[in-house]
């Protein structure tokens, strides 16, 4: 795979009763050991803390409870050397119908 051509694949598909969004990239992937807590607040994977470049480590703990305030819930999935896959699914909001009004 030539990384030096990065991609981003963004699906959204309409299911009954909730949407469910897929985030993918074709980066260097996230290894299984450090997938369980990426989403735990301050966490850093190894390569992450080892680089100048590295974050806080709060921003998917910010977007899971954002999306979990909202009903949804969200997940990862990787292959190193392939890339990830962030999913998160929310339910959709109905507008209850409002009664007519008299005139």
């Amino acid at each position: 795979m030539d990384k030096k051509k990065g991609e981003i694949d963004i699906r959204i598909l309409d299911e009954v009763d909730s949407i469910r969004v897929e985030i993918e990239d074709n980066g260097k992937g996230i290894s299984a050991k450090d997938l369980p807590q990426i989403f735990e607040r301050f966490y850093r994977t190894d390569a992450s803390r080892n680089s100048s470049q590295g974050g806080s480590g709060i921003g998917l703990s910010i977007v899971k409870k954002i999306i979990e305030d909202h009903g949804g819930y969200i997940w990862a999935t990787s292959k190193e050397g392939e890339g990830t896959c962030m999913h998160f699914v929310l339910r959709k909001y109905m507008e209850a119908e409002q009664p007519a009004k008299e005139a």
